[in-house]
């Protein structure tokens, strides 16, 4: 009778064990979705702590790659694919595919080919394995992707509060109701860039037409300090304002208009991927 008992128990442990491994491998063949950073990297050098501050933002739609240098950033859909699952065997097509696997909501792992040359991380001919963890930022990459994620924000004591679109830019503020009407309506406004947004929140302001995110104080609804610089503004409406931006011994305006949905600049800069394929 005792044997009976420890086998019993045994079996039960094995079909425990192996439930949990079962569940363990179901839950590692998921589509990554939502923000991953760059954890770790092989390569040239072996497996290194990431040496770049780099994150993945995964949806349904488009992959977007964020790097950070300092306080510049870009943003855009360079693997010009959905990271869905693959698996780490190699594609039957194309054995050079890039390949996702042991991935879930919070990790995965992205193997690719590289070809570069002469890069000091990446081989030349042969595969790069990184690593991807969620939830995971640098204190740059918090402040950025919050301002880029935040929807809808106002504050009634700060007008500057929110997201802007970048309408373009005036050489002077004569005119202004014909000028706005040209920008807004883009005659002539051949090189106005759909992803120029300024997002301010009560600490930061990001341009995402300059790729910037800098410390702001707002000194009074006509003027802030971004950085180490002091920016004058003239309020043409209650939604769009002029920004001086001084050039040598010249003196523009930039034009922003603020947005009125819910959609975060991450979503729009997003969709604007997803409209390209």
């Amino acid at each position: 009778m005792h044997t009976l008992k420890h086998a019993t128990r045994s079996v039960v442990a094995v079909i425990a064990l192996a439930a949990t491994t079962q569940f363990s491998l179901a839950q590692n063949t998921e589509n990554p979705r939502g923000i991953y950073k760059l954890m770790t990297l092989t390569g040239k050098q072996g497996t290194t702590k990431a040496p770049f501050d780099q994150y993945k933002i995964c949806t349904d739609s488009v992959t977007l790659h964020l790097s950070i240098e300092g306080n510049r950033f870009s943003l855009g859909s360079n693997d010009r694919s959905i990271y869905n699952y693959t698996g780490e065997a190699p594609d039957p097509i194309d054995n050079l595919a890039l390949r996702i696997y042991d991935s879930n909501a919070q990790r995965f792992t992205l193997k690719w080919w590289s070809k570069y040359r002469n890069h000091m991380f990446f081989p030349e001919n042969d595969w790069c394995v990184e690593t991807y963890e969620s939830g995971q930022f640098s204190p740059t990459g918090r402040r950025l992707i919050d301002a880029l994620s935040s929807t809808g924000a106002t504050d009634k004591a700060n007008p500057l509060i929110g997201t802007w679109r970048v309408l373009g830019m005036m050489d002077e503020l004569r005119d202004v109701k014909k000028e706005l009407e040209r920008l807004q309506t883009r005659k002539g406004q051949t090189l106005r860039r759909e992803d120029a947004f300024v997002v301010f929140t009560p600490e930061n302001m990001v341009h995402t037409g300059f790729s910037s995110i800098a410390n702001v104080t707002y000194i009074d609804k006509k003027s802030m300090k971004v950085g180490n610089q002091v920016m004058n503004l003239t309020w043409l409406t209650k939604d769009i304002v002029a920004v001086e931006v001084k050039q040598d011994w010249r003196t523009d305006y930039e034009i922003w208009q603020r947005t009125t949905d819910s959609r975060s600049v991450l979503s729009r800069i997003a969709s604007l991927y997803v409209k390209r394929k």
